[in-house]
C-alpha cells in the first residue's frame, strides 16, 4: 500500500478504493517496486498468456506485462482506475469461471476481513484453468534488509517487529499492539495472523504451493491450480 506521508495524510479506509492511478503512482516507494520485480518476472518466466489482475493500482504491472501476452484483464473495486471488470474480489464473477492461465494479485487480501479471505480465493481459484497460477503477494509485518548480490540478485533477511527500535519494542511488548497499515484489515505478523494461517487458506481452497519468499515488506507465493 502507500507509503508516502503527503498521500498517507489524505488516503484512509474510505478513500482507498477511490484513488485514480495518479494517486498510486504518487505513493509508491521501494517496497512496491520489489514486489513487482518477481511478479512480472515470474508471469514471463512461466510463459503465461491469459492474465488476470486483481487490483491494478498504479498500472505499472499491466503496462509491462500487456504487451506481451494475448489478454490482460484487470478487476477492481475502483471504477477510477477504469479496470475491464468492476467487481469485488469477494464476489463471484462466473463469466471468469476456468478462463485464465494466470491471476496476480498484488496486496489485495488484507484489505478484507480475515475471516472472508478464503471466500475470495476460492473466487480466484475458480477463475484459472487448470494447471494455471496465482502470484499474491501479502504484507508482513517485520523488520527488513536487503542487499543485491556481484549478479545483481535482491537477498532479503528479516527479523520480527520490535526489535530494531524503541518504538517497536514498546507497541510490541508494553503496549501489545503491533502497527499495521490503516488502511489494512489485517497483516501477517501483526500478532494475530501468521504464515501457516495464510497457506491453510491457500491449501483448503485446493491450490498447490508452489513457491513462497519472503520480500521486502511483503511474503510471496506462486500457487498452482
Amino acid at each position: 500500500m502507500l507509503k508516502s506521508k503527503s498521500i498517507m495524510m489524505s488516503i484512509d479506509k474510505k478513500t482507498q478504493f477511490s484513488c485514480n492511478k495518479k494517486d498510486w503512482l504518487k505513493g509508491l516507494d521501494f517496497s512496491n517496486w520489489t514486489r513487482y520485480y518477481f511478479l512480472i518476472k515470474d508471469s514471463i518466466l512461466f510463459d503465461r498468456n491469459n492474465i488476470l489482475e486483481i487490483g491494478g493500482g498504479s498500472g505499472l504491472v499491466w503496462n509491462c506485462l500487456e504487451p506481451l501476452v494475448s489478454n490482460y484483464t484487470t478487476l477492481d473495486i475502483n471504477d477510477k482506475l477504469s479496470p475491464e471488470i468492476i467487481a469485488d474480489v469477494c464476489e463471484n464473477v462466473p463469466k471468469l469461471q476456468d478462463k485464465f492461465d494466470c491471476i496476480i494479485a498484488a496486496d489485495i487480501l488484507e484489505h478484507i476481513p480475515f475471516n472472508t479471505v478464503e471466500p475470495a480465493v476460492k473466487n480466484l481459484y475458480s477463475y484459472l484453468e487448470r494447471g494455471g497460477y496465482a502470484l499474491i503477494t501479502i504484507p508482513h509485518r517485520r523488520s527488513n534488509f536487503m542487499y543485491m548480490t556481484p549478479h545483481n540478485i535482491p537477498k532479503f533477511y528479516s527479523v520480527p517487529t520490535g526489535f530494531l527500535s524503541l518504538g517497536g519494542f514498546y507497541r510490541r511488548f508494553i503496549k501489545r499492539k503491533i502497527w499495521i497499515d490503516p488502511c489494512h484489515r489485517w497483516e501477517i505478523g501483526d500478532g494475530n495472523i501468521k504464515v501457516k494461517d495464510v497457506n491453510k487458506v491457500f491449501l483448503d481452497c485446493g491450490f498447490k504451493i508452489e513457491k513462497f519468499k519472503e520480500i521486502y515488506y511483503v511474503d510471496y507465493w506462486v500457487l498452482k491450480k
